[in-house]
């Protein structure tokens, strides 16, 4: 009887507990997390979709929410690795297949502690040597443009993923969305085939994967 009663109460213990305090700073919204791991795997879709998912089952990132309540009070809690046997995370912005209580509305986070040690963020103070002027070249020196590269799929794939974060509406219209990627690859020199057509191809296979 004892055995069965400690079977039922397992089954309903939620697999979140409260969190004591909030300290923003120490948190980062699931959406950054998602995207450093993104950049860490060269913009691997698939392989982040799984490896970040495997990594908060296996504890080696830590997960939590801040939930809102239906009478607008708040309250955080954080995640046993369990919560996230059903979850999926297709996207930076998209947290699927969890139960939660009606009418609460959930927001997700990574903590910083362990996603640092995992991926650390870019070096922002990093400063490349400047090339001697005797290794440059005059060609280089003179070449206007980016320099082309077969990296351009996954560069365009990260600025559609970007631009779905901030405005997801701007995914909308295929042919202004590409002519402002295209405008901002050349205003940040970064490559992209000259053909337009070549260009929206490739924005509209992508987007079967991002909508």
């Amino acid at each position: 009887m004892k055995k069965k009663q400690r079977k039922r109460k397992k089954a309903q213990r939620k697999p979140w507990r409260p969190l004591k305090a909030w300290v923003p700073g120490e948190w980062a919204a699931m959406k950054e997390a998602w995207l450093r791991v993104y950049a860490s795997l060269s913009n691997n879709m698939p392989l982040t979709k799984r490896s970040i998912r495997a990594d908060l089952l296996a504890g080696d990132l830590v997960g939590a929410a801040r939930v809102v309540m239906p009478d607008k009070t708040e309250r955080w809690i954080i995640f046993d690795p369990e919560f996230w046997e059903p979850v999926e995370l297709p996207y930076a912005w998209a947290v699927w297949g969890y139960e939660k209580p009606e009418g609460e509305e959930w927001d997700f986070f990574v903590r910083r502690r362990e996603l640092d040690k995992r991926y650390p963020p870019a070096a922002a103070n990093a400063t490349p040597s400047e090339p001697r002027a005797d290794d440059v070249s005059p060609r280089s020196r003179h070449t206007p443009g980016p320099k082309p590269t077969d990296d351009w799929p996954k560069e365009l794939a990260a600025e559609l993923i970007r631009i779905a974060v901030v405005d997801p509406k701007a995914l909308q219209n295929v042919d202004k969305l590409a002519t402002k990627i295209q405008k901002d690859f050349a205003d940040t020199n970064r490559f992209l085939p000259q053909d337009p057509k070549r260009v929206r191809e490739e924005i509209v296979l992508l987007l079967k994967h991002i909508r």
